[in-house]
């Protein structure tokens, strides 16, 4: 029964890391190509898309953060990894579960400050952006750092089998593999 738990979670990990990556690939050719297109219309026909440029401020937020919680999913965020290196196996699990615990803890009390941001934007009501209100867009904060609370807390309390990052897909920019 352990081995298929452990092939189902580890389907389940590789789909939602496709999902990301391609929502992630989305958005920022996406950007891309509406950076381009702002830059053309406005040096060669001097106009341009009002709302283009607060939509890619906010394409950047949600970029940033959809990124911070693929980073966490595949466990290649910024860590310290010193004392996992210098203990013995057994204690570098224990340890590892306990920077798990406070990350999640600390992601937990993000999400809650996050929330109250949002709830603060909401009452000052700053204005739409494509027919939705502004704090809407900002709701991606507190949403990723739950998310991201409960990747850290699946750390904590996952066996150590299911935990491991999946193998990096073949192809991908930014998944090294050597140079020319």
């Amino acid at each position: 029964m352990s081995g298929r738990l452990s092939n189902l979670c580890r389907r389940v990990c590789d789909g939602l890391d496709r999902l990301e990556r391609g929502v992630l690939t989305l958005l920022m050719t996406g950007m891309v190509a509406l950076a381009a297109a702002q830059i053309l219309l406005r040096n060669i026909w001097q106009t341009g898309f009002q709302w283009a440029e607060p939509l890619l401020g906010m394409g950047l937020l949600w970029l940033t953060m959809l990124g911070a919680l693929a980073a966490t999913g595949l466990k290649r965020h910024i860590a310290i990894d010193l004392a996992s290196a210098l203990m013995p196996r057994t204690c570098a699990d224990w340890v590892s579960r306990a920077i798990a615990l406070v990350a999640a803890i600390a992601c937990g009390i993000l999400a809650w400050a996050a929330g109250r941001y949002v709830g603060f934007q909401r009452g000052m009501a700053t204005g739409e952006l494509l027919g939705l209100a502004q704090w809407t867009y900002f709701l991606i904060i507190p949403v990723t750092f739950w998310l991201m609370a409960i990747r850290f807390a699946g750390q904590v309390v996952l066996p150590s089998a299911w935990r491991t990052p999946p193998p990096p897909l073949e192809g991908l920019a930014g998944e090294g593999g050597g140079g020319a």
